[in-house]
Order: structure tokens, then sequence, then C-alpha cells
């Protein structure tokens, strides 16, 4: 049997260890309204840029003429982790999502501290394009900027065959989904979306021609995605840490609660045979 003096250790160990998982869980709380109100505006930014290159995809009739596309190349990905832990199965999803869907072959873009070490240590490091650490709370422009820099030179010189992102889609505030999200070509199935509720535009018209266009616009469109795509994983990333954080301090405070009962019982114990001793040399006198 465990002494006073051990149980009340761990209890105090304990106990400090909740003071620190709820101070998390608090941070994390009010973290999360304003990830909410970015993803939000950035919600219905990227989602018009999105309608408004799956319009242009539908009036091109032959994208070979402006971006090649050979299905033996790789693929590049984007990969979205976090760069601090203790956000539950957030980084082990994304790392799992990985290992299932990348190849060996397939150029990588890693994005959060927990990513890049990972990836580092179990890919191929040549296929490591770029790796971020320490991105932060807000999505950086500067880092997608630099991203597109080496990215749209590899689809225009037909280095790559398609653009992925593994992301957690944010779903609401308990629900968060790890993603494989391809980016580019252009999905059929949104394509057959918009021409079915009649979304489609019937007076585009290009200046000075559609292969400079799509050249110029592009960037655009793949930042708006990638950005869009980012303050959907750190909203999910800051759900997910004040969940852990929340059961983390729950899960304490019923460790607490057993150690308390348990150092009741050895205090009693040693109580009632402190006074079976005194009893006993009572009527040995």
């Amino acid at each position: 049997m465990p002494s006073l003096k051990d149980v009340k250790s761990r209890k105090d160990t304990v106990s400090t260890i909740r003071k620190i998982t709820k101070a998390m869980e608090l941070v994390a709380t009010s973290k999360i309204k304003t990830a909410k109100r970015n993803y939000e505006k950035v919600l219905t930014y990227s989602s018009r840029i999105e309608d408004v290159f799956h319009n242009i995809d539908i009036k091109i009739k032959n994208w070979d003429n402006i971006i090649k596309l050979d299905p033996s190349k790789p693929r590049a990905y984007i990969i979205i982790t976090s760069d601090i832990g203790m956000c539950g199965a957030y980084n082990s999803n994304i790392i799992k999502l990985a290992r299932k869907n990348i190849k060996e072959d397939d150029y990588l873009f890693i994005l959060g501290t927990k990513g890049s070490k990972f990836f580092k240590k179990n890919f191929n490091a040549k296929n490591i394009i770029l790796s971020f650490e320490e991105v932060g709370d807000e999505p950086n422009y500067e880092v997608i900027d630099k991203m597109i820099d080496k990215l749209f030179p590899m689809l225009l010189h037909n280095e790559i065959r398609s653009i992925h992102i593994l992301e957690t889609e944010f779903i609401n505030s308990i629900t968060y989904n790890a993603n494989d999200k391809k980016i580019f070509p252009f999905s059929r199935r949104k394509r057959e979306e918009l021409s079915k509720n009649n979304q489609v535009s019937k007076n585009a018209e290009f200046e000075p021609d559609v292969e400079t266009v799509i050249k110029k616009a592009l960037p655009l469109y793949l930042g708006a995605i990638i950005y869009s795509t980012m303050t959907s994983s750190k909203i999910s990333e800051i759900s997910s840490r004040r969940m852990a954080m929340e059961n983390a301090s729950d899960n304490a405070l019923d460790i607490i609660n057993d150690l308390e009962k348990q150092y009741n019982k050895i205090r009693q114990s040693k109580i009632t045979q402190e006074i079976t001793e005194i009893v006993a040399g009572a009527q040995n006198e």
C-alpha cells in the first residue's frame, strides 16, 4: 500500500497538470472566436473565386493548349499540420492520410512544425520542395506566395499532374475531417453542379486571350483556395485542442477524486491501526 506522502504527492502533481490543461482549454476557447471570424470572411471570398474559375473551366474546351497535364507525372501535395501538439488526433489523422495517399515520387509542400519534423524523418527529403515551421495562428500570405512561386512553374512546365491539399475540414466545434482535397485540375462534379443549377456565366469574354488570362489568374485561384483551407484547418486545430484539453482536465479531476478517496482510506486505516495499538498496549498494562 502506498504511503500518505506518496498519494499526496501524486495528487498535487495531477492538480498542477489540471491547472495547465484548464488554462490551455480557456486559451483555445478564446482563440476559437477569432478563428471563426477569419474563416467566415475567407470562406465567402474563396467560394466566389472558386465559382468564377469553375465557370472559366466550363468555357475551356481544350486545357492541353494552356496547361498540359501528363498522367504519368507525380502529384504535388500541400500538407497542413500544427506547430504544437496537444490537439487530439488532429496531426495523426493527417499523417495517416498522407501514408495512405502519397506515393514515393510525389512532391511535398509542408505547413506546420509537427508535419515538417515528421515528413523530413519519414519521407524522401528530395521530394520536399518547401517546409514551413512556426506558421502561427493566422495564415500567412507570404508563405502562400512562396509556395505558389514554386508550385505554379511546376504546373506550367509539366512537372506535376495535379495539386492536392491534405487538410482538416472544419464542420462544427466537435466535428472535423482529414481530407485529400484536389484543387487542380478542376472538379468535374463541381462543373456538373454549376451546369445543373444554371450558374454558368454565358457572357464570359477573354482579353487578350484565354491562355494569357488563365496563366495570369490561376495563381490567384490557387492562393485563395490554399488560404481558405489553412483557415479551415486552423479552426479545426484549435477546436481539437480545446476538446483535448477539456477531456484532459476532466480526466485529471477524476484521478484527483480517486486519489482523495485513496488518501482518506489510508489515513483512516492508519488511525484505526494507531487506536488498535493504543488499546492493545493499555490491555497489556
